[in-house]
């Protein structure tokens, strides 16, 4: 079993991906964290808080969103719920059969990578 992957995707519009993933990373705490970069703003989300940096009269500002709260059932009983309501068809599914054909493509892409030593294209 892989302890960490790391993967830097460039896609056709000029934006870029970079993934890491570690299940028994020696680090001092264990983060699940996103960050989003733009050109007009940034967005990092950290153990759950939200928080956007931008800039307005050329000052540099911090805004911290007011989200609704989490569902009630947490993120996997939330997940567990709409497959449900997928299979009695009061949902439709949010992620595609294709989402999961272009993922597997981005993978092996990532493997192939690590093993001929450069960039893969798809």
């Amino acid at each position: 079993m892989e302890d960490l992957a790391i993967g830097f995707i460039r896609f056709d519009n000029g934006s870029s991906l970079q993934i890491e993933f570690s299940w028994a990373s020696n680090i001092e705490e264990e983060t699940i964290f996103a960050e989003l970069r733009g050109t007009k703003a940034g967005c990092c989300v950290k153990n759950g808080v939200v928080k956007v940096f931008s800039e307005t009269g050329g000052n540099l500002i911090d805004i911290l969103p007011k989200l609704p709260p989490a569902h009630k059932y947490g993120d996997h009983g939330a997940n567990l719920w709409h497959f449900a309501d997928v299979v009695r068809k009061k949902a439709q599914p949010i992620n595609t059969p294709e989402d999961g054909v272009y993922m597997i493509k981005i993978l092996a892409a990532i493997y192939a990578s690590a093993k001929e030593g450069k960039e893969i294209r798809l």
